[in-house]
């Protein structure tokens, strides 16, 4: 049976997340999904074949974008990143599968420079660099993030490097108070074009505005519900970009895709593809560690 997805989502393997989001979706949940992608296990090969099938059946199923994310900050494992991108590269041509060549990487961009910018669009093939964002303050962007102490990520460094290297660079914004502040203020009606004129400084060619998901009576929930900007913003964001952009269409899990200033808007309000506007149609497969196939974030999503 045909599953249709848009996009394959690589959740990179590791033990702990350097960062402490305080809006973490993966610390909501207790799911726990074993390392079977590691080296020193002794049935690493057959992990790998089934890595190698399920890469295999998302493409047969549509999906031609490659998402490099995780429950960790993605960089934190270059050695994965390099196997992956051996995988798409050569494996999958010998098995008769055409290679991802849309791929994109999630990242708060802990550990991005230089030489991490040059691995990735050189080595991994990565085209398209989503920088999470929660403020356009470094300072609270860091807070927010639970960045380490001794790393502090420069926003404007990150965005200048990703251009220097030509990446498309794409902003996620996650929607806090802490963003509106960022930008003039929560009641400030000019909220929208601040946040569309500071992207332009930053020569991004992408926004996506990120509408919080909270599970549960937990910790990152609770931040959640205090800090989150209310259902009144997204509806005056909708408003603003309708007016002051142009549609390009409809993306297939269907929300409208915008330009406006010069600047592709997407406005993502279900970011755990909770709700999917066709049947058949999803909005992205997911690999996780242990190898398998699911069709969202929840374990009971699991296609096999």
């Amino acid at each position: 049976m045909k599953r249709n997805a848009q996009s394959l989502s690589i959740c990179v393997p590791g033990k702990k997340c350097v960062n402490q989001c305080k809006f973490c979706v993966s610390c909501m949940h207790a799911d726990a999904y074993k390392n079977q992608m590691d080296e020193n296990l002794p049935f690493y090969d057959l992990y790998l074949e089934d890595y190698v099938r399920r890469m295999i059946f998302a493409k047969e199923n549509d999906a031609n974008i490659m998402m490099i994310t995780g429950d960790i900050e993605p960089l934190q494992n270059r050695h994965f990143l390099q196997t992956l991108a051996l995988i798409n590269k050569y494996v999958l041509p010998q098995r008769g599968c055409s290679a991802f060549n849309w791929i994109e990487i999630q990242t708060s961009a802990v550990g991005f420079d230089r030489n991490y910018a040059r691995f990735l669009r050189n080595t991994v093939g990565v085209s398209v660099l989503s920088l999470s964002l929660s403020s356009f303050d470094n300072e609270k962007n860091a807070e927010i993030v639970g960045m380490p102490k001794n790393i502090k990520v420069n926003i404007e460094e990150v965005c200048s490097i990703a251009k220097e290297y030509d990446f498309t660079l794409r902003l996620s914004l996650n929607m806090s108070q802490e963003m509106l502040r960022s930008v003039g203020g929560i009641l400030n009606y000019k909220i929208a074009e601040n946040i569309f004129d500071k992207a332009k400084k930053l020569c991004a060619d992408q926004i996506t505005f990120r509408k919080f998901y909270t599970d549960g009576d937990n910790e990152q929930s609770k931040w959640i519900n205090e800090n989150a900007v209310s259902d009144e913003f997204f509806e005056a964001l909708h408003e603003y970009v309708k007016n002051h952009g142009r549609i390009i269409g409809t993306l297939p899990y269907g929300y409208s895709q915008y330009s406006v200033n010069g600047i592709s808007v997407v406005i993502d309000e279900d970011c755990m593809n909770e709700a999917k506007a066709q049947k058949d149609t999803s909005k992205y497969f997911v690999i996780r560690p242990d190898c398998k196939l699911y069709d969202g974030w929840n374990k009971e999503d699991i296609i096999f």
